[in-house]
This record gives C-alpha cells, structure tokens and sequence, in this order.
C-alpha cells in the first residue's frame, strides 16, 4: 500500500471479518522477521506533523528502544508502545537474552539485558535530523522493572517515572476475535536496515494468512528492528485498537543470509537504506488476549504503577467472562 493510500485509508476503512485456524507451532519455525511478498511496501514516517508523522497519534506512542549494557553502550534496537504514562509494551526478546529462539512457546526465558532507553515517538525530520519530541526526550528502564511472559514473546518495561509527553489518548488492549480481526492491518518501529531512529510502516489490506489462539500471521513487510512493534487497526471514532505485538516471520534456510540483509559483504542487515530482498512466508506476533491483558495489569500492579494501561472493559466481559 503506498503513503498516500494509507492516509486516505486510515480515515475511512471499516472492519472485515476473517477466521483460519492454524497451529502456531506447525507454522512458526524461527526467529527472523522479512518483508515478504513481491516487493517491499514500507513507507517512511518521517517527524512532521501531517499524517502519518512521528509528531502525531498513534506514532507519538511507538517507541524507539536502544538496548543497553550496564555501562550504557548499545546492544541492539528495537521497537515498543507506551500504552501508559510509564509502560512500554514490547517483544520479549527486546528485553532479554531469549533461549530457546524467540517466536516459539517455551518456558525457558534467558538473561535480562540490563537496561532499555525509551524515546517515544522518535523520528527524523525530512532533512535528515534525528527527533526526540517526548517529555522528557529519553527514559531509561533497568532490568529491576522489566516483566516478561514465561512463553509467550511479549513483556513490559515500567519507566522510573511517567513521561509527561505523550499523554493521552493510548492504543486501547482489545481482546478481539478472530472473526472480527480486520483485514488492514498496520505495523511501524524502527528496522535494521534504515537510518537508526527513522520510523516505516506498512499497512495491508489482506485477510489475516493464519490465525491462533494466541498469534496472528500475517504479510506485512518488517525488518529486524520491528520487533516489539505494535499490530493495530482503526476502529470507530479514530480509536486505535491494539490487537498484538509484531515478533517474528519465516524461518531462514541454513547458510543463507540473515532477514534484511542489505549489506552483500557482510551478509547483514545495515542502516543504510539500501533494498532488501523479499522472500516467501509470513510474519507472526502475539495478539492481545485476556490472559495477555490480565498478565500485564498484574505486572503493573507489582510495579506500583499509578495509571494502568486502558483496555476495552465491555469487550473485555464479554470475551472474558469476567470485571478486570
């Protein structure tokens, strides 16, 4: 989808059903993420206030996570939503040293990173300039203040203290149900392969390829670096609707080159810009459920924090069965 049917179609599109069942482990059979497809259909999100811009709603919430060591030298990057003042909701793997691979069900959970920079709403401006609108520009989280699911790829870090900017309105938790996922989906954060920092999205109007209980497989493009990113729709009232968290795509054949790669001498994905190559398969993350919900407002609370993530209440009683 180029930009400007995506600013066209962000304002208008309604919901369309779609169900297929598949099991997750049968499909999902490794950590790398691809743009998949004929050709890549990513679009930049540069740091402007017209649409779609870093500087306004839903971009404001995404946010660009640097991984740290203890001295504060990078790690890696990745991708998160502030889904409150003080909450980023991520990518297990964006918090830890995940074994066995990220993108599979296993209780094992690895070693903590030991701290993660937050910027939300990162971007660069159309001359090129790196931008930090938040206040402050930069949180970092330590590890004291990182959850994660014992399976599932997803997890929280709680900021030592809320950011004043950006406030209010957050994506809103739904657990929704297969048959009203809706067919465009839009995922966007911070890939290996563009200039650190810069924001690209993709959004597709496509039936959902496969569906869990507990994932959504789909063929938007993303590239390493889009972990952790959130998977939302555009429901009534210019809601945002977060319904999962973009975690993996197809397993990559062994000796070929690394998802994303655009360096030929290294065989590794560099911030240059430079084209990637598409392959076949489809990317995966994990979708928003109640025991998703339940897991995170439980983590909040052990971490004291004072306004708690907002989620679909009426949904959530009727999906779940029960008040939060």
């Amino acid at each position: 989808m180029s930009l400007l049917e995506y600013e066209l179609e962000e304002e208008t599109l309604l919901a369309a059903p779609r169900r297929r069942e598949f099991e997750y482990e049968q499909l999902l059979e490794g950590p790398e993420y691809a743009v998949v497809g004929g050709r890549d259909d990513r679009f930049h999100i540069p740091a402007r206030r017209t649409r779609p811009g870093t500087l306004l709603y839903p971009f404001t919430t995404i946010c660009w996570l640097e991984i740290l060591n203890a001295s504060g030298g990078l790690l890696g990057t990745g991708t998160g939503t502030l889904i409150a003042p003080q909450v980023v909701l991520t990518a297990k793997h964006c918090l830890m040293n995940v074994s066995p691979p990220r993108g599979r069900r296993a209780r094992a959970v690895g070693s903590w990173y030991p701290q993660v920079r937050v910027s939300p709403g990162t971007g660069r401006a159309p001359a090129g300039a790196l931008v930090r609108p938040a206040n402050p520009a930069s949180l970092i989280a330590p590890s004291s203040r990182f959850r994660a699911h014992p399976e599932l790829d997803f997890g929280i870090a709680v900021l030592p203290r809320p950011f004043l900017r950006p406030g209010r309105p957050f994506m809103l938790l739904q657990p929704r149900s297969a048959a009203r996922t809706a067919t465009l989906l839009t995922i966007a954060g911070y890939p290996c392969d563009k200039p650190r920092g810069s924001m690209w999205g993709h959004s597709d109007r496509i039936p959902l390829v496969r569906e869990s209980s507990e994932h959504l497989f789909y063929r938007i493009d993303t590239c390493p670096g889009h972990s952790g990113s959130p998977i939302w729709l555009l429901g009534g009232r210019g809601v945002r609707i977060l319904l999962g968290v973009h975690t993996s795509g197809p397993a990559r054949a062994l000796g070929a080159p690394a998802a994303c790669a655009n360096d030929p001498i290294t065989r590794r994905c560099r911030p240059t810009g430079a084209p990637v190559r598409p392959v076949g398969g489809t990317n995966a993350g994990v979708r928003v459920t109640c025991e998703v919900i339940d897991t995170i407002l439980r983590w909040c609370r052990e971490l004291g924090v004072r306004e708690l993530p907002q989620f679909d209440r009426a949904q959530y009683r009727r999906a779940c069965g029960r008040r939060a």
